[in-house]
């Protein structure tokens, strides 16, 4: 028994050996890598703040079984290359805005329609609903990525230029801005301005050279971009509602359990009520600052917006048909007038 004594000794180190190293890998936390275009900013981000949120529910609904690393500001690529690297796993999730989507799947766009939303309310009654969830579910089949949900804020992308106040649909004529997709520019042109493809990174120098007059985007990026050095006016005139769509590797996420992906569904949750609930703080924060600051800032009224949505929308509605099957555009008008019924505004 003796002779053998050493050998079992030896197997038994052995088999500690390898179920140590079974137990460390077991415990080894599963990288996620979230990456988005917006500032490193918890609190001057809704992008960065939402990735942040995402990360939490994540980790702590898994007891840190999932390690979510943030590459904020487009330092993985563009958005293009983003949604490339989604698409081969490089990166598994992403905060994509329409610039990346649009052009694979045209109905992604369907939310920027300028003026199909009167208000706040409305619009998140319908990025909420059964419709919004077929265009989710529509993307993931027609892309091979999986969209998660859909991230908006609670306000309207403001316009801005250095030309004029903006109170009327005739005062934007002659203006030159900034057109981050067709439909943008459909919308500027119908109003007697015209639009110009100028690229996020590009953007306060070509305000500042004269490429473009102005340009659109929410009050805090306004701020965080230092817009106000370059543009003078801004007009808060309800035609957009900012949002980007929450995607990932379509394969990752149907490689998990099913406990873990109702994990990532109330991440998503927790992405959407950051989302909107920063936004107010923050457009409230920085229009204060932007008008201390120099900025004129007009806040038009009903009356005045329903001018700019007579000429603006049914421009927009017609154009979207031809780009894609008009029943999507049809379902966006039904999403709305059942929304409308639902919140007491018809």
């Amino acid at each position: 028994m003796k002779k053998f004594t050493p050998w079992i000794i030896t197997l038994m180190v052995v088999a500690f050996m390898f179920s140590s190293s079974a137990v460390f890998a077991a415990q080894k936390p599963i990288k996620i890598k979230f990456a988005h275009i917006g500032a490193p900013k918890t609190f001057d981000s809704v992008m960065h703040a939402a990735a942040v949120a995402f990360k939490y529910i994540m980790e702590k609904r898994s007891n840190n079984r999932f390690q979510v690393d943030i590459f904020p500001g487009g330092t993985l690529g563009k958005e293009l290359d983003l949604m490339e690297a989604v698409q081969n796993n490089v990166i598994q999730v992403h905060l994509a805005s329409m610039g990346g989507l649009y052009r694979i799947f045209p109905p992604a766009i369907l939310f920027y329609t300028p003026y199909i939303f009167k208000n706040e309310a409305i619009a998140t009654e319908v990025l909420d609903s059964p419709f919004a969830q077929k265009l989710n579910d529509a993307l993931t089949e027609k892309v091979g990525i999986k969209a998660l949900g859909i991230m908006d804020i609670f306000n309207f992308m403001t316009i801005t230029n250095n030309v004029r106040p903006i109170r009327k649909p005739s005062d934007m004529k002659g203006i030159k801005f900034r057109g981050m997709d067709m439909l943008q520019v459909k919308m500027f042109k119908s109003l007697g301005a015209s639009a110009v493809p100028v690229s996020f990174a590009e953007l306060y120098t070509s305000l500042q050279t004269g490429v473009v007059n102005g340009q659109t985007n929410p009050a805090f990026l306004v701020a965080w971009l230092k817009l106000n050095e370059v543009q003078k006016y801004m007009t808060l005139a309800n035609a957009q509602i900012g949002y980007q769509i929450l995607v990932c590797n379509k394969g990752w996420y149907d490689g998990l359990s099913k406990e873990d992906k109702r994990i990532v569904q109330d991440a998503t949750t927790a992405v959407k009520f950051v989302g909107r609930g920063l936004s107010i703080l923050l457009e409230d924060k920085y229009l204060r600052e932007l008008k201390e600051k120099g900025m004129v800032i007009d806040i038009l009224t009903d009356k005045e917006i329903a001018e700019f949505r007579k000429i603006c929308l049914p421009e927009s509605l017609k154009w979207l048909k031809t780009q894609m099957d008009p029943e999507w555009v049809d379902g966006l008008l039904k999403a709305v007038d059942e929304a409308e019924k639902k919140l007491g505004y018809k």
